[in-house]
């Protein structure tokens, strides 16, 4: 059997969803299945002239095709690279696999643009797709400004529509998101399905190996880390509104690992400040170290979006027995699975005294750190386990006899 993952972003890119579907990709070659990643290459992942675009990675057969700058870039740029991303997915699929059948698609969406090459490839090849589902897009966009009702706005929402149709089965990862998705779009309930995000809990196990502590200089300090985008659908301006309050405690430091679209800003306003330190993407395998070393695991939402949104760096927070400080959109399923796990505290963003409230808390009392990070630790065992989301997927496609 041949699994064709289609993503914008793959190992070594340290953003969560590249972590992710290498994850996923894994787990399937762990089940003696032949596994093919479609993505884009990476600034850092250097070829030779004369070398193919194609390479196999821990037994996984990556082809990495060039696209325009896309992050850290003005909106048409953007836009413009979001366009042609999937033609240029297709055509290099076609050039260097155009032998290799897919019995299975599995498309991670955003960017809701890979409709244009998972369509074009099960019209070739018939093959089945999974579409992971993790931001309804355009919707986020338009919540948080980044898009305005008119002919854009239109444009990606057919584009939404028929991704959803050309999808076999969808995964969504709260239960909000699958009534919403399947009333809007008048899906039968049969192909959508609560399909949470994942994790390899391996990596988080072994012996930490670098000392992130001594490397940054944060001694025996209490660490709250942000690790991951920096952008519109983050807020991370109501963060530093946190850190403003809590400028004079020396025994707090705020790690922000990551980049985006706000991140100069907020580097350029706050770089004086003594309790905040700012530091780029770090290597995806010193990621879980990082972690482990850290006391807090930050997650930031927009106020204003009114979709669903789970960040996957939950999981890494979670598996390394971090409490969770959270802040995100009012009615956001998030609220509900922490209080559920007893993994954090969780308050809507723009309500600074709740969240200082959940801050102190934390911080004050390691103790309830331990305590709260555990109850996370275990809920995550339970529901985030990469092999389990492996087999949810499989059981669609796989009959008596093991074939598609």
């Amino acid at each position: 059997m041949n699994i064709l993952i289609i993503t914008d972003v793959y190992i070594p890119n340290a953003n969560s969803s590249a972590v992710l579907l290498r994850d996923l990709a894994q787990s399937f070659k762990r089940k003696d299945i032949d596994v093919f990643v479609l993505t884009l290459k990476e600034s850092n992942v250097h070829l030779m002239k004369n070398d193919l675009p194609i390479k196999e990675e821990d037994g996984v057969k990556v082809l990495r095709v060039k696209n325009f700058k896309k992050k850290n870039v003005g909106m048409i740029r953007r836009g413009l690279s979001e366009v042609l991303l999937p033609y240029l997915l297709y055509f290099g699929y076609c050039k260097y696999l155009r032998s290799v059948k897919p019995d299975i698609i599995i498309s991670y969406s955003p960017p809701i643009t890979l409709e244009r090459t998972v369509k074009r490839m099960k019209k070739r090849y018939g093959s089945k797709v999974y579409l992971v589902l993790r931001d309804v897009f355009p919707q986020c966009a338009k919540d948080v400004g980044a898009i305005k009702q008119g002919l854009v706005f239109s444009y990606f929402e057919r584009m939404e529509k028929q991704l959803y149709q050309v999808s076999d089965f969808i995964g969504v990862q709260s239960q909000s998101d699958l009534m919403s998705v399947c009333q809007t779009q008048g899906l039968d309930k049969e192909k959508v399905e609560l399909l949470y995000n994942w994790i390899d809990f391996s990596p988080y196990r072994k012996q930490i190996a670098r000392d992130f502590r001594s490397e940054f200089g944060l001694g025996d300090k209490i660490i709250c880390l942000y690790a991951g985008n920096i952008g519109k659908y983050q807020e991370l301006s109501f963060l530093f509104e946190l850190i403003k309050v809590n400028r004079e405690r020396k025994d707090v430091v705020f790690l922000i690992v990551g980049s985006g679209s706000e991140s100069r800003g907020l580097k350029e306003a706050y770089k004086n400040y003594g309790n905040v330190i700012f530091k780029d993407f770090i290597d995806p395998q010193y990621y879980p170290d990082l972690v482990r070393q850290c006391d807090i695991g930050l997650i930031n939402l927009n106020r204003n979006l009114t979709v669903q949104n789970i960040p996957g760096k939950l999981m890494g927070y979670w598996c390394s027995k971090l409490p969770v400080l959270a802040s995100v959109n009012s009615g956001n399923d998030l609220i509900n699975m922490m209080e559920e796990a007893g993994g954090g505290f969780c308050s809507v963003t723009g309500e600074l005294e709740a969240y200082n409230q959940n801050f102190s808390l934390l911080c004050e009392d390691k103790e309830l750190r331990d305590r709260v990070g555990m109850a996370g630790y275990e809920f995550a065992v339970k529901h985030f386990s990469v092999d389990k989301v492996r087999d949810t997927i499989l059981e669609h496609f796989i009959g008596e006899n093991n074939h598609v």
